[in-house]
C-alpha cells in the first residue's frame, strides 16, 4: 500500500473514532427527563364543568388539573416544548388534550393563610413559568385541560370508582418524551372555583 493511502486510511479511521467518541459523550451527557404527579393523592382532580354547544348540540365537558414535577437526570439543561394529557373513552377512544391557560390557583393551608402554586410553563404574578430545565433540576406547576364532547355514550371518559386516569406526556424541544400515569380523583367545581375563580368560564367558546 502506497504511503499516501496509507495516510489515507489512517485520517478515515481516526475520524471515525473521533465520531463515536463524540457520540458516547452526548449519549453520556444528554438531557434526560422524568416526570411524576405531585402528591397523586392530593393534587389530581377532575371536575363537572357546566355543559356546552357545538352546532347547536349540547357538549358535555370536564376539567382535568394535574400538579406535576419534570427532572433532568441528565448532564445538559433542556427546554420542555409541550406536556399533553392522553385520556380514553368509553368506546376506547384515544382523546389528546392540550394545556389552557389558567391563574395562578389557590388554597387554605390553614389559619387563613393561602398558599399559591405555580402553573407549568405560565408566567404569573408569582411565579415566572420557566420552561428550561437545568441539569440536576425539576421544575414544577399546575396543568389545566378540558374534555368537551357530544354524541353517545362511547364518546364518555372512562370513570371507575369515581376516578378517571390518564397518561401525561411531556416532550422537551428536540422531540424525546417522558411520561407517566396520573389518576385524577374527583372534586366539586364549588371547590375548584375556591381555588381558581371563574375557571368554569375559561376555554368557554
Amino acid at each position: 500500500m502506497e504511503p499516501k493511502e496509507i495516510l489515507g486510511l489512517s485520517a478515515l479511521i481516526l475520524s471515525i473514532v473521533n465520531g463515536l467518541m463524540l457520540l458516547k459523550y452526548y449519549l453520556r451527557d444528554r438531557p434526560k427527563l422524568i416526570v411524576r404527579p405531585i402528591h397523586p393523592e392530593v393534587y389530581q382532580w377532575w371536575f363537572k364543568l357546566p355543559d356546552g354547544e357545538f352546532e347547536g348540540n349540547p357538549t358535555r365537558k370536564y376539567g382535568f388539573l394535574a400538579y406535576i414535577d419534570v427532572i433532568n437526570c441528565g448532564l445538559r439543561k433542556v427546554s420542555i416544548g409541550s406536556w399533553n394529557l392522553f385520556l380514553r373513552t368509553v368506546g376506547f377512544k384515544r382523546v389528546e388534550l392540550k394545556p389552557i391557560n389558567i391563574p395562578e390557583p389557590k388554597g387554605d393551608i390553614g389559619g387563613g393563610i393561602n398558599k399559591f402554586l405555580p402553573v407549568l410553563g405560565q408566567r404569573g404574578p408569582l411565579f415566572a413559568g420557566d420552561t428550561l430545565v437545568d441539569s440536576g433540576v425539576c421544575i414544577s406547576g399546575m396543568a389545566y385541560y378540558i374534555l368537551e364532547f357530544h354524541g353517545g355514550e362511547a364518546w364518555n371518559s372512562r370513570i371507575k370508582n369515581e376516578r378517571i386516569t390518564g397518561k401525561l406526556v411531556v416532550r422537551d424541544v428536540f422531540g424525546k418524551k417522558a411520561h407517566c400515569k396520573i389518576v385524577f380523583s374527583k372534586i366539586s367545581l364549588e371547590k375548584v372555583t375556591s381555588m381558581i375563580e371563574g375557571i368554569e368560564k375559561i376555554g368557554a367558546k
